[in-house]
């Protein structure tokens, strides 16, 4: 199964699925977008992994995700329904479209493109009517047509742009403070930042950070619903589609770069993940750039 998500942004460059409710059990996992995604939380509990940082998952949030963003949602159906609304947008795309409004395209290009204080906003709900929005689409996006579903699409990231845009340059009295019970695994997650290109040894991780190597292990699982080796591939594989889209180098240095010396290891655990190998990948994205540069603006 892949862990990175393909949108197809080439049928259209903005998607959208409204209040979705997540089925019990659900168990998500670390993945990351090649576009730009906005979560809305309409209910539900449970965390999110993002930037080595976990935050909690309380309704009325939003949450935006950066292209090639590393993150988990974990959420809590067995204790409360998860319901949410999600749209994806390829900002290359759209960014044409919002050269005549000076500020909304300024904003895009600061959540597309900078290192963005916070991108988790609380009590979003209570600052802009969000809510009947979101209804409002969902209702108009189940009977329109796939012309109209296009039209509407673009009529609803605009308004969310616009909140975005109201909230200003996102200081960083809105970042949410990180709950007691996460401070270790925001180490942890630090921890791998630093070293997920070195050969991985639980025993070096425990041993800086002071732990039990089951007490990494233990809370790091608790905490994510992931194994520690699970978040150092996955990053690993984050890294490594960002180097084979945006750089010439070649696909061993690539594998070296990112923890993977051997060519043949580095290919199977790529495709483990990506469900491509990292040649045929790097070809893939080459096609979309080009697809993109010539979409009219």
């Amino acid at each position: 199964m892949s862990r990175i998500s393909f949108v197809d942004f080439q049928e259209a460059p903005i998607h959208a699925n409204l209040h979705r409710e997540a089925e019990p059990g659900y168990r998500g996992y670390f993945h990351y977008h090649q576009g730009i995604e906005l979560l809305y939380v309409h209910e539900g509990e449970g965390s999110v992994v993002l930037d080595q940082t976990v935050y909690t998952i309380e309704p009325g949030t939003l949450f935006l995700f950066q292209p090639y963003q590393l993150h988990y949602v974990k959420a809590l159906t067995d204790h409360s329904p998860y319901t949410r609304s999600i749209v994806h947008f390829e900002p290359n795309a759209v960014a044409g479209t919002l050269q005549p409004f000076g500020s909304l395209a300024a904003g895009l290009r600061r959540i597309w493109k900078d290192r963005l204080t916070t991108h988790v906003f609380r009590d979003f709900s209570s600052r802009h009517p969000v809510e009947p929005l979101l209804l409002y689409y969902y209702s108009l996006l189940e009977k329109a047509t796939p012309e109209g579903r296009h039209m509407m699409h673009a009529a609803l990231l605009m308004q969310l742009l616009v909140f975005l845009e109201s909230e200003g340059a996102y200081p960083q009295d809105r970042l949410p403070s990180a709950s007691r019970s996460a401070s270790h695994t925001e180490a942890i997650l630090e921890w791998i930042e630093q070293h997920y290109h070195e050969p991985f040894q639980l025993e070096k991780l425990a041993s800086d950070l002071h732990l039990s190597k089951y007490h990494v292990s233990h809370l790091f699982r608790e905490e994510t619903g992931h194994t520690v080796t699970d978040y150092v591939l996955a990053r690993r594989v984050q890294e490594a589609c960002l180097l084979l889209a945006s750089t010439d180098l070649s696909i061993e240095a690539v594998g070296v770069r990112v923890g993977w010396p051997i060519p043949s290891h580095f290919s199977s655990q790529f495709r483990k993940w990506v469900d491509s190998t990292p040649s045929q990948y790097r070809s893939k994205q080459a096609k979309l750039l080009a697809s993109r540069q010539n979409m009219p603006t």
